[in-house]
């Protein structure tokens, strides 16, 4: 079951982000719009984190002006109801789910000692047209911009700049379909607009309106963009709060538990899609797994399954309930699940992919997923195993100068690389920068220091 590459970014451009100065992230494909698959390398500390925390950004972004609503209404509802209710609805509106407050993100995201202002310019391709969508923010938003498909050609959809004494917003003709809706957005823009984005307004009213409204109020390209930002996934640790991994915008097709759970008897095709891929997955992955398989049984008009595999131990294939596997495989089962979404043509983000996986186990993974991308996986990682299957025009290396400049380049920019070339072991060798160069240690003489600087001190 393939789908129609519909959501993926183009080219991500940043300046005085985290800890990039400038730099560019330029996953363009020619003609064919962008690269699938986007494996990101480079020295601890190069940035990788960073990157995948811009992605994260712009995902919460989104979210902001619903989620400070509906935090402004669970503190509200403490005074009206039952105590221990509303303790529980406050807590799970400021804490819960991810729920992380877009000025804390976006201040983190500053560059450390620096008075210009964070500018962040995401290309992306949605629905067959390429587009970009422009921030910059110090203390606030200051700036925005979404350029993209307008009914007929593509153009500026909108245009937002707080950057000089005389505030400047521009909307195309086409935005709106009457002069009602573009005066309550107006309105919207003049209470929450530098807190909070006009995406993220746009987004407010869509949760808000029906569907009629918004066919009938707005040019619904808008929000093409925003669907394929919901839709992205995003796994990003640096940003979640302690142990909990971001993982928003699941797609609608994809099980939320992929071991076991209960849905509506009419959403099993899903089960079935997940089943195949899961099978096809593991029984690649693993020589011992011949079978894996969801059993399934009716519940109240519901559809209840399990994960069962069946799996080759001392010479004859038994079946084992997924939940009694090995913590390493179920881990595997948690990142498949993640990834699903780069089938089901939208864009997943995973940051430290190789984090508790064995190199080779994840060389296979990757290999037998790769060809069935229909959206966008971008990873970043350790693993250099993967270097010898995957095309150089996927590999992409943060290179850091001796002055702290960072430069990003896709491997096939570098002309040392012939057919008959290893570029795991070049890399290793840092012909292409982006590992860690670095002197051996001589620990016996820093123990004759430390020692030496006892006695001394023991003489005193």
């Amino acid at each position: 079951m393939m789908v129609e590459v519909k959501e993926m970014f183009t080219y991500i451009k940043m300046k005085n982000f985290m800890s990039f100065k400038e730099a560019t992230f330029d996953f363009r494909n020619g003609s064919k719009g962008a690269k699938k698959f986007i494996s990101i390398y480079g020295e601890n500390g190069s940035g990788k984190s960073n990157f995948v925390t811009c992605i994260d950004l712009l995902r919460n972004s989104i979210d902001s002006l619903q989620t400070s609503i509906e935090k402004e209404s669970a503190i509200k509802q403490a005074s009206k109801d039952n105590r221990e209710r509303a303790y529980w609805e406050i807590w799970w509106a400021l804490f819960g789910a991810g729920n992380i407050d877009i000025q804390e993100i976006r201040d983190n995201c500053r560059m450390l000692e620096c008075d210009e202002p964070t500018s962040i310019e995401y290309g992306f391709y949605v629905n067959g047209y390429e587009g970009y969508y422009s921030i910059s923010f110090g203390e606030r938003f200051e700036y925005e911009k979404l350029y993209y498909f307008t009914g007929k050609q593509r153009g500026v959809l909108y245009e937002i700049d707080y950057t000089n004494k005389t505030p400047k917003i521009v909307f195309s003709n086409k935005l709106f379909k009457d002069k009602k809706a573009e005066a309550e957005i107006r309105d919207e823009i003049s209470m929450y607009w530098g807190k909070h984005t006009l995406l993220s307004i746009f987004n407010k009213e869509k949760k808000e309106k029906n569907e009629d409204y918004i066919e009938e109020s707005y040019l619904t390209y808008v929000y093409d963009v925003i669907n394929m930002l919901r839709d992205t996934t995003i796994h990003c640790k640096k940003t979640s709060p302690p142990g909990i991994e971001i993982d928003a915008g699941k797609p609608a097709n994809i099980l939320k538990n992929l071991k076991e759970g209960k849905i509506e008897k009419k959403n099993e095709i899903l089960l079935e899609l997940s089943e195949r891929i899961i099978r096809d997955f593991f029984t690649q992955a693993y020589a011992d797994i011949k079978d894996v398989y969801y059993e399934r049984k009716i519940e109240d008009d519901a559809l209840v399954y399990k994960l069962y595999v069946k799996k080759m131990i001392g010479g004859k294939i038994r079946t084992i309930d997924f939940s009694k596997e090995s913590s390493g495989t179920q881990h595997i089962l948690e990142i498949v699940r993640s990834l699903l979404g780069a089938f089901c043509g939208v864009t997943v983000v995973y940051d430290e992919i190789d984090d508790g996986i064995h190199d080779l186990l994840l060389k296979n993974v990757l290999e037998s997923m790769i060809d069935d991308i229909t959206g966008q996986l971008i990873i970043t990682t350790h693993n250099t195993f993967i270097l010898e299957t995957i095309d150089i025009k996927s590999v992409y290396i943060i290179n850091i100068d001796y002055l702290g400049n960072k430069e990003v380049k896709c491997l096939d920019k570098y002309p040392r690389i012939q057919a008959t070339n290893n570029p795991r072991i070049m890399y290793l060798k840092g012909l292409f920068g982006g590992v860690p160069i670095v002197d051996s240690l001589d620990f016996d003489a820093i123990i004759q220091d430390l020692y030496k600087s006892a006695d001394e001190k023991g003489g005193e």
